[in-house]
């Protein structure tokens, strides 16, 4: 199931969409949804729990095995708690996205930087 085909509704004052996430491993995909809840999150309206909140909620799928499994071990102390958006994205980051994706796209930058010369 893709993202862009369901998105989890909030609203107060004003609306947000947060699109879901299913954890189908491509790194794009994650960077993408990544992106567009950062987009979303920018309502000053929404604290940072209820950020955190409303992108949990939004895991399907992998994601939500991966999230649950990883509440199981905060709760029997081999992770740390994540508590907030910022920490969710460093947390989602060193799952969803292979060090051998960050590694291909620094030499790229870099390449181009050569290239620009």
């Amino acid at each position: 199931m893709s993202f862009e085909s369901k998105s989890l509704y909030y609203s107060t004052e004003t609306e947000v969409y947060v699109p879901y996430f299913d954890g189908n491993k491509n790194v794009e995909a994650y960077l993408e949804w990544e992106t567009k809840v950062d987009k979303f999150f920018e309502k000053p309206q929404l604290d940072e729990f209820s950020k955190f909140s409303m992108a949990t909620l939004s895991f399907q799928e992998y994601a939500r095995s991966w999230w649950t499994q990883r509440e199981t071990d905060v709760r029997i102390d081999r992770k740390l708690e994540v508590l907030n958006w910022d920490e969710l994205k460093m947390c989602m980051r060193r799952k969803f996205v292979l060090p051998s994706y960050v590694r291909k796209k620094k030499l790229r930058e870099e390449m181009k930087e050569l290239v620009e010369k």
